[in-house]
């Protein structure tokens, strides 16, 4: 079994990939047996990369160990440094006009010293210095290989569309694939020999970037000057200076895998333009027929980092607070105890707010804001000595470092990828340092295509545009949680991410590389990869992997520029104003029906020398008039109990229990108040109901029922009536005696006592608003009120928790308190820019051209 010591190109990408796939030093090759294809449709070759690695070398005689020792070939300990060959981008043909007047050049980059190896967890070297440590023990597995095959796909829809979904024609596509291995999920079960260096794979590489004068020979002098400048840099014209420079870059990544990627080439479909088609009106373009398409999953993934995290110690801290909401840190009355004070200023909010704020017992002002709200601040302090915050050591960790400081230069007008020189070295601490990246790139289907063609004299390259054909979308969108929109329709998408990419019952699927029937019966059950996901940092799934979510805790990394930072001894305090409020509205019950007595009466004075006569009284609702005769000398009188019934108009408060997630208000706590129906003597209620007595029978007939009979009055009597029988709930607060039982006051009608006061005029104004008739029902603290809910200020002004009503009133402010002591510092590095995720990415549509798009 054979070893790739060293590949010594100076040549195209293209060569590469061919000297990779044909060289004898590079792949042992394996036979496998046909169990281990079992899963596996078409014709194709499995290849096993074993014990190998790859260096592009500089030009020279071919080197048989160029890592034999420590210190490598033959004891040159200058060895890496010509780690020099390299892959040359140049630019040709001439700028646009716009370009030339813009005085932009064109880009002549190298790219060289490209090494692939296993990790040897350092930051600084771009592969280990032995071939033990460099060489990568099985890239894939017999049962899990390499594969470069030809498949046929079947029941792919063409880019016919026409009607309201699209039309239903199919074709098979025949596809020319290369697939690394499978992603294998658990990657802790592995060992060297069944595939675990692939998952720490080390990448490194260098990069020289010049601007040229694309109007300039190479060699020539003035190559790098731009808008026609010589190398006169005395000269006062700035645009004679000229724009020497050079960029440099070096990139290492330690601990990755490209397992799972995969790239389809085919011959795409039609459809477009055909008779009846409407796709170009759906924006299709004939181009996108029998041309040249692709699609691929390339997926460069660290493993999963949820638990890639700092470690944060607390230290000591502490919370206390102070009732005086100016309090600062030196002030006294701080206090572990839970204070608060509830304001009794009557200016708070421009209104009367009684001895406990917000018009406590007795607050009957339903249009008041000082009555629809209480409101109660604090201060609040948080400390914090002895923290500390220690990130994870970049070498060791799964880390992709991008730098551009160099510790020797070479010329800013050089690069050792030409004419040899030694590589460059870099400081230590410089660049940017990402953790955990996982990178999951969708690049179009067999139905969405990146299709390659040219219309004569622009090249194009585009991800050809998603068509109104449900056969089509459906294999593309996804469904996510709460869309019910077409219910009766499936998708298939879904979002490839390191934790899944596909799902399927066939053996080993991801993405879609082992299927060959894309009819929907095929695939019930599956899901296809169409999303793309890029995450960076301490990163996790609240959802079994469907999708991701950025950690946000103080332990989260991600993005370092400059090595991480770490602290100790992290102290220090803060103190934040803290402003809660209770709000309670008006609420009006009309709902029941009003079983009330009522005495009728008639008088009338002796009639003297006008005569005797009779008074009549007629009975306002509709009952029977009553009279009594009076005579020349001597006066009458006459009364009578009734009872009448009408619809109830019942005003109380409703206390504020949630606000839910939307942020709408949730008012119900309305404990305290009366009930509407009585059923004994003694119950506070609105109105009365017996329901042991419906009718002389004693039959009940259902709730709530009305008074049709007198002996439905509790008691059977109408003498001495109870609590509540004649004027039910006529008692307002501080009121007793006559006031209460319908022998006095509340006169309506003239000779008319004890009518309920729910609909009446009854609060000392004219504006008939009826007034809550329990006392408790005013009382913010009655009950299970006791420990109702405060809710935060959000901040700035009280109108903003309050509302308009407010108008001028005094300004509340409030902080945002975290839930946890924080001392007013934040104990993350600074250089730390966390983590970051790009999740459920989907290419719709996209173009590049030669020349615009």
């Amino acid at each position: 079994m054979t070893t790739l010591h060293t590949v010594s190109f100076q040549k195209t990408v293209l060569a590469t990939l061919i000297g990779l796939c044909l060289s004898q030093s590079v792949f042992a090759l394996q036979e496998l047996s046909d169990d281990g294809l079992s899963e596996t449709t078409g014709e194709g070759i499995a290849l096993l990369p074993q014990d190998t690695y790859m260096i592009f070398r500089g030009a020279g005689a071919n080197e048989a160990t160029p890592l034999a020792g420590t210190d490598g070939i033959a004891g040159n300990a200058d060895d890496r440094l010509n780690d020099t060959g390299y892959i040359r981008y140049i630019p040709v043909g001439p700028l646009t006009s716009e370009a030339s007047t813009a005085g932009a050049g064109k880009a002549d980059l190298f790219l060289y010293g490209l090494a692939v190896s296993k990790s040897d967890n350092n930051t600084n070297t771009r592969i280990a210095s032995t071939a033990a440590n460099a060489s990568i023990k099985s890239w894939g597995t017999a049962s899990n290989p390499w594969l470069l095959k030809a498949s046929t796909a079947y029941n792919v829809p063409d880019f016919y569309v026409s009607g309201t979904n699209g039309g239903t024609s199919k074709s098979s596509v025949t596809y020319l694939s290369v697939e690394a291995p499978l992603y294998n999920e658990n990657i802790a079960a592995l060992t060297s020999d069944t595939g675990l260096d692939a998952y720490k794979l080390k990448l490194g590489l260098w990069a020289d970037a010049f601007v040229r004068d694309p109007s300039k020979i190479e060699g020539d002098a003035n190559q790098f000057c731009l808008n026609g400048c010589t190398r006169n840099t005395s000269s006062v014209n700035t645009t004679q200076i000229p724009r020497e420079n050079r960029l440099r870059l070096q990139a290492i990544w330690n601990n990755f895998s490209v397992n799972g990627s995969n790239l389809q080439l085919f011959q795409t479909l039609g459809g477009v333009g055909l008779s009846g088609d409407t796709g170009i009106n759906n924006g299709m373009s004939k181009f996108y027929n029998n041309t040249l398409g692709a699609s691929g999953i390339l997926r460069f993934n660290s493993g999963d980092a949820a638990n890639v995290k700092a470690t944060y110690n607390a230290g000591v801290s502490s919370r206390t607070y102070n009732t005086d909401r100016n309090a600062t840190a030196g002030s006294a009355g701080w206090s572990s105890t839970d204070v608060w004070n509830t304001y009794a200023n009557t200016s708070i909010l421009g209104g009367d707010n009684g001895s406990a704020g917000g018009c406590n017992a007795g607050g009957v002002q339903f249009g008041s804001v000082a009555c629809q709200f209480r409101y109660r601040d604090r201060a609040v302090k948080d400390t914090v000595s002895g923290a500390s915050w220690t990130a994870p050591d970049p070498n060791g960790s799964n880390v992709l470092r991008l730098s551009t400081r160099e510790t020797t230069n070479t010329g800013l007008l050089s690069t050792p990828a030409l004419g040899g020189g030694n590589a460059p070295t870099f400081a230590a601490d410089d660049g940017i340092f990402i953790y955990n990246p996982n990178i999951n790139l969708v690049l179009g289907s067999l139905y969405q295509p990146v299709v390659f063609g040219s219309d004569g004299k622009n090249f194009s390259l585009e991800i050809a545009r998603i068509p109104n054909k449900q056969e089509i979308y459906t294999k593309i969108y996804t469904r996510y949680a709460g869309d019910t929109g077409d219910a009766g329709v499936t998708y298939y998408g879904s979002t490839c991410n390191v934790y899944q990419c596909g799902s399927s019952t066939v053996a080993g699927y991801q993405g879609g590389s082992a299927l060959n029937d894309y009819s929907s019966t095929a695939l019930a059950g599956k899901k296809l990869a169409t999303h793309s996901s890029i995450s960076f940092g301490t990163v996790k799934s609240n959802d079994g992997g469907q999708t991701l979510v950025a950690d946000s805790s103080v332990e989260a990394l991600g993005i370092f520029f400059g090595t991480p930072q770490n602290r100790t001894n992290i102290s220090g305090t803060q103190i934040f104003k803290e402003a809660q409020y209770q709000q309670r509205q008006q609420r009006v019950d009309t709902s029941y029906i009003v079983t009330d007595r009522y005495r009728l009466t008639v008088s009338n004075g002796a009639g003297g020398f006008g005569g005797g006569g009779t008074a009549t009284r007629a009975d306002p609702y509709g009952q029977a008039s009553i009279s009594c005769n009076y005579t020349w000398i001597s006066g009458c009188s006459s009364s009578t109990d009734r009872w009448y019934n009408t619809s109830g108009n019942h005003v109380d408060w409703v206390y504020l229990t949630n606000v839910d997630a939307s942020g709408n208000k949730i008012f119900g706590n309305d404990d305290g108040t009366y009930a509407r129906y009585c059923t004994n003597t003694t119950t506070d209620c609105l109105t009365w109901y017996n329901g042991a007595a419906l009718g002389t029978g004693g039959t009940g007939n259902g709730y709530p029922a009305t008074v049709t009979n007198v002996n439905q009055i509790v008691g059977n009597s109408m003498a001495n009536p109870g609590s509540g029988q004649r004027g039910a709930d006529d008692c307002w607060p501080g009121e007793s005696g006559g006031a209460c039982n319908g022998s006095s006051g509340s006169t309506t009608t003239g000779g008319l006592y004890g009518l309920s006061r729910l609909s009446a005029v009854n609060n000392g104004g004219s504006s008939n608003t009826p007034t809550p008739t329990h006392v408790n029902n005013t009382n913010w603290t009655y009950g299970t009120r006791a420990n109702a809910p405060w809710f935060r200020v959000a901040g700035g002004q009280a109108a903003v928790a309050y509302g308009s009503g407010l108008g001028s009133s005094t300004a509340i402010s409030s902080d945002i308190v975290p839930t946890a002591v924080t001392g007013g510092v934040n104990p993350s590095a600074l250089n730390n820019f966390g983590s970051a995720v790009i999740d459920g990415l989907l290419i719709q549509h996209l173009k590049i051209t030669t020349k615009g798009l």
